[in-house]
């Protein structure tokens, strides 16, 4: 026994007098009985220490120093520890359900056992271990698999405080031990060189980036060149010059090119107000007529996007698509390093709709859509890193459009995305609102600290105050793929990843060793 209940203690929070001798640490998991005697599960959230003899502000330093000594035995008898718990449930054969009862005042406080929370914790053959609690380094934390990746999760820190490393423990095990199929978007290169815990690489493929536009919807095709989509005249043509080079067989760079060719000859036409022949979606060929007053400006100005595309994003274009190199059971990862934010917010747009799209075509039978997208032959999971580059708070783009459509529609046809931030704040508050599980390590910023507290109802104020509190590598984990809010440190992942600090100190060393040896080389020459 640590303790006893006393004073006002309800269905929520309860204090207690503690044992001297056996003092719980912060965050440590208690014990108790309610009025029915039903076992009651609570975490300690306060500890106080106070002296009644000594509790007067009034008292100086230098009369404590004088007298304390003399009393010392007696002050000591009147130390008085209070804590204050949060309860989390009541518990029912390794289950939680809610406390409806009253804590019963006088009630005795126990440490929780090794035993109950590795029960109520427990990692079954659906779960990953990510770590261990943190009041209790014995007791390892698992995470449920299916809610995870079908209610979508997200990984919140400051920078470096451990996001990476929380990925890949997580990606590592679902590959492994599931044989799950992750589409990692990885904007700056970091896992280029990512191996799994046991050393190997023989389930990652790093993708080679690029689009077959000619596989593009028109509308895309248009938003991809930067027409608005209020410019209809300028659509209603490009729409006709796509799926004349379409149906022509064009591909690739190839396809650009005779876009280009094709707005150019319609230039030609329309100042003559001539007559065009096109393919309609079907491949049947169309005529129309052009005219000088309505169709040649935005004529002119179809011209000046596809040459302003080729300028700036031909390396974007292939006739190697991205999704046909995906392959199931893999880390997937799509290196962006070296594309601009636009560039990449195109190439994942793409993944996205045609991720979503070619799993509902497949579990509507059309199963030869596996020849153009692979992996949609069994769920997928997206993983984002920098995740409010693509999902930014106030843009509506095609990419929070694709994003927000998984985030609601995605569980009924296994497709999940991960988010990972460290500006939590940056990101569309739809999105990670729908991100049930959250993984929040450190976060200090306390617009931070606000925002993803409203965007998760689990979030409660003592947890807030845990948060920031937080060490590098420990987390608070609350959502449907854990039984209870938990603190937990995240192991250290056992593979290689890139996202970890230069050694600084050492690199200016190993660059100054080197300057000495090549001005001894110069002396000695």
């Amino acid at each position: 026994m640590i303790g006893l209940v006393f004073g006002r203690a309800t269905t929520t929070h309860f204090s207690f007098t503690v044992n001297p001798n056996n003092i719980p640490k912060f965050g440590e998991f208690v014990t108790t009985k309610n009025r029915d005697g039903e076992i009651v599960l609570g975490t300690v959230k306060e500890i106080v220490n106070v002296n009644k003899l000594i509790e007067d502000d009034h008292f100086s330093f230098e009369y404590l120093l004088k007298h304390v000594g003399f009393s010392k035995r007696l002050i000591e008898q009147n130390d008085i520890v209070i804590a204050t718990a949060r309860v989390l449930g009541v518990v029912e054969n390794g289950e939680i359900k809610p406390n409806r009862v009253p804590i019963m005042p006088s009630s005795e406080v126990r440490l929780a056992s090794d035993e109950l929370l590795k029960e109520i914790f427990r990692c079954d053959e659906n779960s990953i271990i990510v770590g261990n609690l943190l009041a209790r380094e014995n007791v390892e934390v698992g995470l449920n698999v299916k809610e995870l990746v079908l209610r979508h999760f997200a990984i919140l820190s400051i920078t470096g405080g451990g996001k990476s490393n929380t990925a890949c423990v997580i990606m590592d095990q679902i590959v492994r031990n599931f044989g799950g199929t992750i589409v990692l978007i990885d904007p700056h290169g970091e896992y280029v060189e990512f191996t799994f815990s046991d050393g190997s690489c023989r389930k990652k493929r790093v993708l080679p980036v690029g689009i077959r536009p000619e596989i593009l919807e028109p509308w895309e095709f248009a938003s991809l060149l930067g027409v608005g989509k209020d410019a209809n005249v300028q659509r209603l043509h490009l729409e006709r010059m796509f799926t004349t080079a379409k149906h022509e067989g064009f591909s690739g760079k190839d396809f650009v090119d005779r876009i280009l060719e094709l707005a150019e000859n319609w230039i030609e036409i329309a100042e003559n107000d001539g007559d065009v022949t096109f393919l309609d979606y079907r491949g049947r060929e169309r005529f129309a007529k052009l005219s000088r007053q309505r169709d040649l400006n935005s004529l002119l100005r179809i011209r000046d996007y596809v040459m302003r595309f080729q300028s700036n994003y031909e390396n974007l274009l292939t006739s190697d698509d991205i999704l046909a190199n995906m392959r199931t059971g893999h880390l997937n990862v799509v290196n962006l390093s070296g594309f601009d934010e636009n560039q990449m917010r195109i190439i994942v747009s793409y993944i996205l709709r045609n991720v979503l799209n070619g799993r509902i075509r497949y579990l509507r039978g059309r199963t030869d859509v596996k020849r153009f997208c692979p992996i949609v032959e069994g769920p997928v999971l997206i993983v984002i890193e920098e995740g409010h580059i693509f999902a930014p708070k106030g843009e509506d783009s095609d990419v929070v459009k694709w994003l927000s459509r998984i985030a609601r529609e995605g569980r009924k046809f296994g497709v999940g995305i991960g988010i990972i931030s460290q500006r939590p704040k940056r990101i569309n508050e739809d999105i990670l609102s729908q991100c049930n599980t959250k993984i929040v390590l450190r976060i200090v910023e306390p617009n931070d600290q606000r925002y993803v507290q409203q965007a998760s109802e689990q979030i409660s104020e003592d947890l807030l105050n845990d948060i920031a509190s937080l060490g590098r590598g420990e987390a608070v984990i609350v959502g449907s793929a854990v039984k209870l809010p938990v603190a937990v440190k995240i192991k250290k992942y056992g593979g290689r990843y890139g996202g970890r600090d230069i050694e600084v100190v050492e690199e200016w060393r190993r660059l100054n060793e080197r300057e000495k040896v090549f001005k001894n080389l110069d002396l000695i020459v």
